[in-house]
């Protein structure tokens, strides 16, 4: 059965998607395997091979910029499809993974930059507006950062610090859609996962963790 990710760009402007295939467990590349890009309110399916881990990122800048990692594993723990949004290393639009089986659903649509605070708002290498990570690569957490996302993200929806466990979503599903939004004007709407999403502590990463348990459902994981 083939692996794949279809890109929907919510956007009204072209943007350059890449796909990180991790160097090895808890090693994330920088270095794209594959760059695609897709046109204002379309979308584009890219195939992966068999057991793929990595993320998909909008590469608005360097791929060291402050960014959305929407992050996936392929054929994962008992064959299942793991995927989490995570904002640990930084924030440039917002994302929401979907199967199309309809069991996985996790992520936000709205837009987060506008009310964050200013001291974490700044540019990436080509001058557009991110947010900064909520834990630096130079180490320490900014918890101000942190606190405005859990007031605007569902609990379960995005990873804002490596213990988000419940932010890992599991499917049997394949055939993955990755909707990808912009930085712009408006409210921050956030988006709850069905409570029959399979919810599973699951390694990520931007933060290193492992899978360790499952159930059905919202409740935090044991």
């Amino acid at each position: 059965m083939s692996n794949s990710i279809k890109v929907i760009n919510r956007a009204n402007k072209r943007i350059q998607i890449g796909f990180f295939k991790n160097r090895g467990p808890c090693q994330p590349s920088f270095d794209a395997e594959q760059t695609i890009e897709v046109e204002p309110n379309a979308s584009k399916s890219v195939e992966l091979a068999h057991e793929w881990e990595g993320r998909v990122q909008k590469v608005s800048g360097a791929t060291t910029d402050p960014a959305t990692w929407a992050e996936i594993h392929f054929n994962a723990w008992q064959n299942m499809t793991f995927a989490d949004i995570s904002l640990i290393r930084g924030y440039n639009g917002s994302m929401m993974f979907s199967s199309s089986d309809g069991t996985l659903h996790t992520g936000m649509t709205g837009n987060l930059w506008t009310e964050a605070p200013q001291q974490f708002k700044v540019k990436d290498t080509r001058g557009n507006d991110v947010l900064a990570p909520t834990e630096p690569y130079t180490g320490g957490r900014n918890d101000e950062l942190v606190a405005y996302y859990r007031r605007k993200v569902k609990e379960g929806n995005a990873y804002l610090i490596p213990d988000d466990h419940p932010s890992s979503h599991g499917t049997k599903d394949t055939h993955i859609n990755l909707d990808v939004y912009e930085i712009s004007s408006g409210s921050s709407p956030s988006i709850v996962p069905p409570s029959g999403s399979r919810v599973v502590a699951l390694r990520s990463n931007a933060n290193n963790k492992f899978v360790c348990a499952d159930n059905f459902g919202n409740n935090p994981l044991i």
